[in-house]
């Protein structure tokens, strides 16, 4: 609707003649032009109330204005990363994974600061276990053209039970050379193999899930973190051994004795030749920390057998190692025991394990035309329990022992065969499984009837040197594998004078060292532990 202005104008000339000719009734003529201006100001600000009028002074009239329906705006969708950021991101994270920023390392090592085992029982939190801190992975470029990858070194050493519960052992008594996984980067920056995926979590965390069993899907939760220097165990230049009771007085013959201890049952195992009666027999110990309780077997046998036991622990069998056969039981003692002899008869060889596969050190007899015989090492078939030549070093070399880190044997010291008086060597070996490479390396003195066992990165090490009266006629020692460097360590016992000391044997058992030596003046054995922890 619209009003021109021309029409407002008609309506007020209405009352004009009214004015001219009543010119004498002036109260009338006011009242009505103030009727008239009243009406109109009312007309028109009913006019104007509606907002929607507008004057438009282009034609001189009110119009009704239309609002336009707003136009939507739509924002653009954010473009993706192209293939070249993608890339770019790929090759970050595995320079993250790689590259060592502590330390002045040479490689770049994560470990393990978190962990849950996963299986059908639930979730257990495993973060404390002895077996699962002394892990290591190691990240290695394998870029080629299309796409971003690498391989994963996984140093795995003592494993977990995948099949454990809140009420079983998780740790497991087997040790593992490392294993090499092929990953690669995908395109959401997830370092993938079949049996893991891992992803960045922070800058210095790696997070994710890997399988430890396929067939029930058992799987470790980890984070992983940058392993440091301080990380690292070190080589104490000192030990005050104390007393362990109740797992004393044990007779030991001449550095024949077996020592080694269970993880898995929490447990000590101690075996020797005992020539008291016929048929000859092998004794068996069994000692529970826990519950303190002392069990014990026997291996009876015929013919002719060196003294030498040696023992280890695969699975849930315990493997005693004679000079002429090899047995095996149950961890708990408590099974049938099967004996297999071997053609070799070997004297105090020593002995060493990983990937369930013992292997024999030296041991071989002078024969009258070769008086220095070679020192060879040697697998025990699991099968057939025959014995297999894997090296041969042409130099004589007795009574010595070894460990095995990884996938390389370390082997200290020894005796020259028939020297006279003793020469007693003064170097080790490593010799790797793998590649079959052999390094020497020094060692503080020269020691014979060696013993040793293994934690984390170091090697404790035990050796006998020659008898001086009122004198300690031992030798103990750490080798660190990750600087190769030996550290010459002073120890002490709490119940036994050191000069009447024949250390027989050393192991570990959730961070603490126990020692089995042999009072000389009675041929007992006796046993001291120390907390690694308190070091």
């Amino acid at each position: 609707m619209s009003i021109r202005k021309s029409e407002k104008k008609r309506y007020i000339s209405i009352y004009k003649p009214f004015c001219i000719y009543n010119m004498s009734n002036r109260l009338l003529r006011l009242s009505s032009i103030k009727f008239t201006f009243s009406f109109l100001f009312i007309f028109i600000i009913a006019c104007s109330s509606n907002e929607d009028i507008v004057i438009d002074n282009d034609d001189d009239q009110i119009t009704e204005e239309v609002e336009e329906p707003e136009e939507e705006i739509v924002e653009p969708l954010p473009e993706g990363p192209s293939e070249q950021e993608i890339l770019q991101s790929k090759n970050d994270l595995l320079q993250l994974l790689i590259e060592n920023t502590l330390n002045n390392g040479v490689k770049k090592t994560w470990y393990i600061s978190s962990a849950s085992l996963v299986n059908a029982t639930g979730t257990l939190d495993v973060t404390a276990n002895s077996n699962i801190l002394d892990d290591e992975f190691i990240f290695t470029s394998t870029n080629s053209s299309d796409e971003v990858s690498g391989i994963l070194t996984w140093k795995k050493r003592k494993g977990i039970n995948h099949n454990a519960d809140a009420n079983s052992s998780i740790a497991n008594d087997n040790y593992s050379s490392p294993v090499e996984l092929d990953f690669i980067i995908n395109d959401n920056l997830e370092i993938v193999h079949p049996d893991f995926t891992l992803i960045k979590d922070t800058e210095n965390t790696i997070t994710g899930e890997i399988i430890i069993d396929e067939a029930t899907n058992s799987k470790l939760m980890v984070s992983l973190v940058q392993k440091t220097s301080d990380d690292y165990k070190i080589a104490p230049t000192n030990i005050n051994f104390k007393s362990f009771a109740n797992f004393n007085n044990i007779t030991s013959y001449g550095k024949t004795t077996g020592f080694v201890g269970s993880n898995n049952t929490n447990s000590l195992y101690l075996s020797y030749r005992d020539d008291s009666s016929y048929p000859r027999v092998r004794r068996v110990y069994k000692y529970d920390i826990n519950s303190q309780v002392l069990d014990s077997t026997e291996i009876t046998y015929t013919g002719s057998e060196f003294t030498s036991s040696r023992l280890h622990l695969i699975d849930d069998q315990l493997v005693v190692v004679g000079s002429g056969r090899v047995s095996t039981m149950k961890n708990t003692l408590d099974s049938e025991i099967s004996t297999y002899p071997y053609a070799s008869n070997l004297s105090r060889a020593g002995s060493a394990a990983v990937n369930s596969q013992v292997y024999l050190l030296g041991g071989d007899l002078t024969v009258l035309d070769n008086p220095k015989v070679p020192f060879k090492i040697r697998s025990l078939n699991n099968s057939t329990y025959d014995l297999q030549d894997v090296f041969t070093i042409e130099e004589s070399r007795t009574i010595a022992e070894g460990e095995i880190v990884d996938s390389d044997l370390y082997v200290f010291g020894g005796l020259v065969e028939n020297s006279n008086p003793y020469e007693l060597i003064k170097t080790g070996f490593k010799y790797n499984l793998d590649n079959g490479s052999l390094d020497y390396f020094d060692l503080p003195k020269g020691i014979f009837e060696t013993t040793a066992c293994r934690y984390e990165n170091l090697i404790f090490v035990s050796g006998k040197l020659p008898f001086v009266e009122n004198e300690p006629n031992f030798f103990f020692g750490v080798l660190n594998v990750e600087t190769n460097s030996f550290v010459e360590t002073s120890i002490n016992f709490e119940s036994i004078d050191p000069s009447l000391v024949d250390i027989e044997g050393l192991t570990i058992v959730n961070d603490t060292l126990y020692i089995a030596v042999e009072n000389i003046s009675n041929s007992k054995i006796v046993v001291e532990y120390v907390d690694l922890n308190s070091l």
